[in-house]
C-alpha cells in the first residue's frame, strides 16, 4: 500500500477509535488508547481538527513514553487534550492543550494577536510535534507557524500559543513524579 494511502487509513481507524469512545485500561505493558467524552449523536466535529488530534496522537505516541491520552471536544472546532508521558523514569510530563480550529489563517492569526504574550517568547523555526501532525493530515507543511513560549523555573512549567495556519493551540506542561 502507498504510505500515504497507509497513513490515511491509520488516521481514518484512530478517528473511528475516538468517534466511538473506546478506552481501555493502561498496564505497563500497553499502549495507552485514546479516549473521549461522550457526545451527543448530533454533535458534528469537524473532520480536519479530528484527523489532526489523531495525528497528533500517533506524533506523541510514536516520539514519547505516552502515559495517558484523554480528548474531550468542547464544540465542533474546539478539542482539550490531556496527555501524560515519562520523561525519565522518574519525571513525568503533565501537557493539556486545548486546540482550536479557525475558518482562516487571518482568524487564527487575529486570536493569537489579541492573546496577551507578555513574558513569552516568539519562534517561527521550529518543527513540533504538533507541526509533524499537521503535515501529515494537510499534506503539505504549514505556511503559517509561530510558537510563543514561556517558561516558569521556579515552578517548572512551560506554557506555549502555537498557530500552525488555521489551527491554534495554548499548551501548558509540567512536571511530575513517576
Amino acid at each position: 500500500m502507498h504510505k500515504s494511502s497507509w497513513t490515511l487509513f491509520l488516521a481514518l481507524v484512530v478517528v473511528a477509535v475516538l468517534v466511538a469512545g473506546c478506552t481501555s485500561p493502561l498496564s505497563n505493558n500497553t499502549s495507552p488508547t485514546p479516549s473521549t467524552a461522550t457526545s451527543q449523536a448530533s454533535e458534528q466535529h469537524d473532520a480536519f481538527l479530528s484527523q489532526f488530534v489523531s495525528s497528533l496522537y500517533g506524533e506523541f505516541r510514536n516520539s514519547t513514553s505516552l502515559v495517558s491520552w484523554d480528548v474531550k471536544w468542547r464544540n465542533n472546532t474546539t478539542v482539550n487534550v490531556q496527555l501524560q508521558y515519562n520523561l525519565t523514569a522518574a519525571t513525568s510530563i503533565h501537557d493539556n492543550q486545548t486546540i482550536i480550529r479557525f475558518e482562516t489563517i487571518d482568524d487564527a492569526t487575529n486570536y493569537v494577536h489579541s492573546l496577551n504574550t507578555s513574558g513569552y517568547v516568539l519562534t517561527t523555526n521550529v518543527t513540533s510535534l504538533q507541526a509533524k501532525a499537521y503535515q501529515l493530515v494537510a499534506r503539505h507543511p504549514p505556511t503559517v507557524y509561530q510558537q510563543y513560549t514561556k517558561i516558569a523555573i521556579s515552578n517548572p512549567a512551560y506554557s506555549t500559543i502555537t498557530q500552525i495556519d488555521n489551527i491554534v493551540t495554548l499548551e501548558s506542561l509540567s512536571t511530575g513524579r513517576t
